[in-house]
This record gives structure tokens, C-alpha cells and sequence, in this order.
């Protein structure tokens, strides 16, 4: 598996396969149709994210290795491409959203190649770049893919959801590399207390239900807790108690967001 990974086979990202899958099947969950479009969808997605990971390892690994990689770039481009240009002679308004992720996807390469793959802003934007994927799977199940077919509940839905995700970067942050620095602890409660009332406002509007609140109301005070109690243990909390750990909220999060 090693040897995989290091060949741009396997993305080394644990967090990242979740990130990857979970926000085109909540856009396909919200519209609760079945469609073989977005089946498609998916497998293009898929071979496209592992593309995007090999092509993020080429970049930041040093010239006279980069030949291994290439072999895994071009089979998941091509593997790509095939369902990708496929449905998009079927839905070519799927380009519209092109828009929004090629910027994204551009310049979370633009920060791995400039040795700033682990910053916030290079994890922000692969994650949003993803989170794109859950809009588009809800309008191509429900419409022609295009982004004016997406409902104020999916759009919310999935703003919620990429939120999220992109919380996990200074928690995760603040109980394991920045364990000993309180600014990464403060940040992280504090932008997921934000989001608790940015949820809040979207519920009063009626676009997401209470229990998603109630949802964020939790995460705001994990966001808390956690960082404090790897603090006061002799060592910090496992990373694979922490993945486990959100998981389990992911799960959560997730199901409170299908919820009328």
C-alpha cells in the first residue's frame, strides 16, 4: 500500500477519501431520485480525484522520481475522461460549473507546488473544489445539471456540509500539530460557533431543519473539548481516534441534513 502511495496509485489522505465521496452522495441523497447519470458522475469523480492527488504528489515530489508517478496520472485521466466527456456530451451544461473549480482545483495545486500543501488555503480550496460535486449531483438528478436547477434547500444543504469539512482542517490542526499553540483551539471553536449561526439563519429561513442546528451546536462545543482534552493528556489524542471520531460526525451531520 505504501509502495502504491508513493507511485500516485493511492491517495496518502485518509481524511480526504471521505471528503472526496460523501458530499456528491448527500447532493444525490437530497434529490432522492436515482439516476445513472450521477452514477456516471461518480466513477468520473472518483477517477478524477485520484488524478488530482497523483498530480499533487508529482508536483511536490523531486524531479528524478516523478517518472513513477506519470503512469498513475495518465491511467486516471484516462479512466476519467472516458465517463467524464461522456456525460458531458449528454449534459453539457455540466461546464458551468467550471467555473467555480477550475479556480479552486488550480490553485490548491498552485500552493502544493509552492510547498504549501498542509496551509489552510491550500486545504480549503481542494475541499470546496469537492464540496462543488454535491450541487452537481442534485442537478443532475433532478434536471439537466445545470447550477440554476439547484433548490435553496440543496444549495444550503451543501454549504453546511462544505462548511464542515473545512472546520476539520484547524481542529484537527489544533489537537495534533498545533497542540501546544491555544490560537489554533480559539480559532476552530470560533469559526464553528460562526457556522452554528450562519445554520441558525438558514433555519429560520426554513431552508434546513432544527436538528442540523442542533447538529452544529454539538460540533461547536467538540471543537472545544477535544483540543482541550488532548491538551491535558501526556499524549495527544490518536490521529486514528480523531478520524474515527469524525466519522461518526460526519455521520451525523449528514443525517440531520436529509432531515425535513
Amino acid at each position: 500500500m505504501r509502495e502504491l502511495a508513493r507511485n500516485g496509485w493511492l491517495s496518502d489522505q485518509h481524511g480526504a477519501w471521505t471528503m472526496m465521496a460523501f458530499p456528491p452522495l448527500l447532493g444525490w441523497a437530497l434529490s432522492f431520485t436515482f439516476s445513472w447519470l450521477v452514477v456516471l458522475m461518480l466513477l468520473a469523480w472518483a477517477m478524477a480525484f485520484l488524478m488530482f492527488s497523483a498530480v499533487c504528489l508529482w508536483v511536490k515530489t523531486p524531479a528524478k522520481r516523478r517518472s513513477h508517478i506519470v503512469p498513475a496520472i495518465i491511467t486516471y485521466g484516462i479512466l476519467a475522461a472516458v465517463p467524464g466527456i461522456t456525460l458531458l456530451a449528454m449534459r453539457p451544461q455540466l461546464l458551468w460549473w467550471a467555473i467555480a473549480f477550475a479556480p479552486l482545483a488550480s490553485s490548491a495545486i498552485y500552493l502544493v507546488w509552492q510547498g504549501r500543501e498542509r496551509s489552510l488555503g491550500a486545504r480549503a480550496a481542494s475541499i470546496l473544489a469537492g464540496s462543488i460535486m454535491g450541487p452537481v449531483a442534485f442537478s443532475l438528478a433532478t434536471a439537466d445539471g445545470s447550477p440554476h436547477a439547484v433548490t435553496a434547500h440543496a444549495w444550503a444543504a451543501c454549504a453546511i456540509f462544505a462548511s464542515y469539512y473545512v472546520g476539520t482542517v484547524p481542529l484537527v490542526r489544533s489537537m495534533i500539530r498545533g497542540r501546544r499553540d491555544p490560537r489554533w483551539s480559539l480559532g476552530a471553536t470560533a469559526y464553528h460557533a460562526a457556522c452554528t449561526a450562519a445554520t441558525a439563519i438558514a433555519w429560520w429561513f426554513a431552508v434546513v431543519s432544527p436538528w442540523c442546528v442542533l447538529a452544529w451546536v454539538a460540533l461547536t462545543a467538540r471543537a472545544w473539548a477535544m483540543p482541550a482534552l488532548s491538551r491535558a493528556r501526556k499524549r495527544p489524542l490518536s490521529p486514528r481516534l480523531i478520524g474515527l471520531t469524525e466519522m461518526a460526525w460526519t455521520c451525523l451531520l449528514f443525517a440531520t441534513l436529509l432531515l425535513p
